[in-house]
């Protein structure tokens, strides 16, 4: 969050000592605008997961009478775990709004769009033969998180701090498909064919406030540099387990928290 942030407040100062003259602005900024954009996000998924019902004598857990068990890294005996994972991925995108110039105050709102691939490996001990407390003799597999378009509506407050630069704040609230897999290790079924990844999705909508600026380089013409952090969804993949060799019990359930931040830079015309 540190660097988005860094990089949003170094575009700003570049962006307003480049235009405090003010030479293009003495022209009222009501109106209707569309632009593009471009950018970077961080896709952060905190991921943990639940033996659920009687693991028994499972010789992967090496453990025994266990219910409802919660297996993470800072469970007493530390196997395998809880994990946070983050990516970088690229996006980009389309805006369009209207929005309206009181004084140096603006008020208006936009709809918008990207295309996001953004995909997340939140846990991996696939390849893994013992855990971490040294008695798991067969690896629990992997998780991850993936997401391919985005749209939202945002209704924006700015405030010009020169004539042609104005910072503002958004309120967006944003709709996607969320896609989360758990895929077994190899040799964690006796079958391939009861070897299946397991996948849940979720599509809902999440609040994804952020900051901006946007500074205008002609009378319509103008460069945006934004911040936005998203509360995604959280989401939960229920596995049978009946026939695994490293789970034991009747399934296991796998949870998906997930936030993303995004820095954006954007070029747009109001007409």
């Amino acid at each position: 969050m540190k660097k988005f942030t860094s990089a949003l407040l170094v575009a700003a100062a570049a962006v307003t000592s480049a235009y405090a003259d003010g030479a293009v602005s003495s022209d009222s900024k009501t109106g209707a605008y569309l632009g593009g954009n471009v950018g970077m996000a961080n896709t952060n998924v905190k991921y943990s997961y639940t033996n659920v019902g009687a693991i028994g004598t499972a010789s992967g857990l090496g453990e025994s009478g266990l219910t409802g068990k919660t297996i993470s890294s800072s469970s007493a005996n530390a196997q395998a775990g809880s994990s946070q994972a983050g990516k970088m991925n690229p996006l980009f995108g389309l805006f369009a709004g209207y929005g309206m110039q009181v004084g140096t105050m603006y008020f208006g709102g936009e709809i918008y769009a990207g295309f996001d691939s953004a995909k997340v490996e939140a846990f991996n001990d696939a390849g893994t033969t013992s855990g971490t407390s040294g008695s798991r003799a067969f690896p629990l597999g992997k998780a991850s998180v993936k997401r391919t378009n985005f749209y939202g509506l945002a209704p924006r407050l700015g405030f010009f701090v020169t004539p042609s630069t104005m910072l503002y704040v958004k309120l967006g609230i944003e709709g996607g498909k969320w896609q989360a897999t758990k895929t077994s290790a190899s040799n964690d079924f006796a079958t391939a064919a009861q070897n299946v990844a397991t996948k849940g999705n979720k599509s809902g909508i999440s609040f994804a406030p952020g900051l901006g600026l946007d500074a205008f380089i002609t009378k319509n013409l103008f460069l945006r540099a934004e911040y936005t952090y998203l509360f995604g969804p959280k989401i939960t993949v229920k596995q049978d387990t009946t026939a695994s060799q490293s789970w034991g019990g009747d399934s296991a359930k796998h949870t998906f928290a997930i936030t993303q931040q995004s820095f954006k830079v954007g070029l747009g015309y109001k007409f």
